[in-house]
């Protein structure tokens, strides 16, 4: 009788069934047996790809070789003089092993080790998230990870409220006022603005909005009102304004100084994002209003693609 395996979706938990550790503490895994679980995961084992360790707990972190690539240029360019930055920068590229496409998935004893790989008779999770990118957790972990509770004040909220800085350093007074050519060129400030639940592929150094957040936020109309001043910044940044519940075009909204009204670019991904984070930080009646407002700007003054209108439309739900 064939063994039907469970339905696969996005950040599912599957179980390892064939692992080998050998003296030397190395542990092989089937590549053939994790490429079966879903697509996405085929296509991520019949491919190059990088081992390395996980920046923030005892996982194992599966990358496609070119989704490493951006990875690496990302770790590179951290600050030197952060030393957050520099355990980061440590623990994933002092880990990292390279695979080809063929090879045996071999992780060696350092990064075995850091992933608690050490036994066959435990438990072994592999957690998918698309094509380019997976998890392997001891089952202990993975447990751990899901009981472990954040502290009552977190580097997030801490931030909002302007009680503490940034990865970089920066205040969120300091990012609400620099200019509009500077909010435009550095990509490591929104997700500290508007956090969603997701982990940022563009900063590795950013926070991930946690149940925990959502619930102060809920209670805390203080710091709902410091992200409204981020929002208030960011909308300005966009040539537009937020008065009287109404969120409209300023007189100077134009296609040359304003580009989120052209068919493409990275401010499309940033305005998803704030709609986003609005409606997840208990503001759902302002990330609604946000919705309409770049839906019907975007499409009446400018070029915004059906595509990018698309994820507009759902961002807030």
């Amino acid at each position: 009788m064939t063994k039907l395996k469970p339905a696969w979706k996005v950040g599912c938990a599957h179980p390892v069934e064939s692992i080998i550790i050998n003296w030397n503490k190395e542990a092989t895994l089937d590549r053939d047996e994790l490429a079966g679980i879903s697509p996405e995961l085929y296509r991520l084992m019949t491919d190059k790809l990088v081992a390395t360790a996980s920046p923030d707990w005892s996982a194992i972190l599966l990358y496609a070789e070119a989704r490493w690539d951006v990875i690496f240029e990302q770790l590179m360019a951290l600050p030197n003089d952060n030393p957050d930055a520099r355990k980061v920068q440590r623990r994933m590229l002092g880990h990292a092993q390279y695979f080809d496409a063929t090879a045996p998935l071999t992780i060696d004893q350092p990064l075995s080790e850091f992933g608690g790989l050490i036994s066959e008779s435990e438990r072994y999770w592999l957690v998918c998230f698309d094509e380019t990118s997976a998890e392997l957790w001891t089952e202990a972990n993975l447990l751990n990870m899901a009981e472990a509770k954040v502290p009552e004040a977190s580097r997030l909220t801490q931030f909002m409220r302007g009680e503490g800085p940034d990865h970089q350093g920066r205040t969120l007074d300091e990012i609400l006022a620099f200019d509009d050519f500077w909010l435009e060129h550095t990509h490591d400030f929104v997700q500290w603005l508007f956090p969603i639940p997701e982990a940022s592929r563009a900063n590795l150094m950013a926070p991930v909005l946690t149940e925990e957040d959502c619930e102060v936020f809920k209670h805390d109309g203080d710091l709902r009102q410091q992200q409204r001043r981020a929002l208030d910044r960011m909308l300005a940044f966009y040539g537009l304004a937020r008065r009287n519940g109404v969120i409209e075009a300023l007189p100077g909204l134009n296609l040359r100084d304003h580009i989120w009204l052209k068919a493409g670019g990275h401010n499309h991904l940033r305005i998803t994002r704030i709609i986003r984070s609005i409606h997840y930080c208990h503001q759902q009646q302002l990330a609604a209003q946000l919705q309409a407002a770049f839906i019907s700007i975007g499409q009446t003054k400018g070029f915004v693609s059906e595509k990018t209108i698309s994820y507009w439309r759902i961002a807030n739900g």
